[in-house]
């Protein structure tokens, strides 16, 4: 807006050398017309730089968020990549059973392939400690519970 501020000085100088004066009633209203003319030029000048800076500081920022962007996908996919195994297969759905523990009542998942290993295991609840499964009982009691989970 270079142009505005060169127009209002062009209208400053063209009072000037047509002598107007300020004594009249049209002298001083466009003396002051111009007056404010001129700082509306430098207070759009100031807008205009104020605007610039923003949209650099904004840019700055952009490229900033990017770069951030880019190393969280990057890690993110190293972390996949690092713990991502041949030998297991992501997609087969492993069934859990659920069990709610008498002390505490939080409900309290398993894998199902617990109930049928014949090792001594326990299932205790996170929340509490308390055992709510242990395969040490009998065999019959472990089938048992197994045929009441089943939907």
């Amino acid at each position: 807006m270079a142009s505005l501020s060169e127009r209002v000085s062009y209208l400053q100088g063209l009072a000037e050398g047509l002598a107007v004066e300020s004594e009249s009633r049209e002298g001083k209203l466009l003396t002051q017309l111009i007056a404010v003319l001129a700082e509306m030029a430098t207070e759009v000048q100031k807008l205009q730089q104020a605007q610039q800076d923003l949209e650099e500081y904004v840019s700055a920022l952009d490229e900033s968020v990017s770069e951030l962007e880019d190393d969280y996908w990057d890690s993110a996919e190293e972390l996949d990549d690092a713990f991502a195994t041949d030998d297991v297969d992501c997609d087969e759905e492993t069934d859990y059973v659920e069990v709610e523990c008498p002390k505490c009542s939080e409900k309290v998942f398993f894998e199902e392939d617990i109930l049928e290993d014949e090792a001594v295991t326990e299932v205790t609840c996170p929340q509490c400690g308390e055992v709510v499964f242990a395969t040490d009982e009998e065999e019959d009691e472990a089938e048992t519970f197994l045929e009441g989970t089943e939907d």
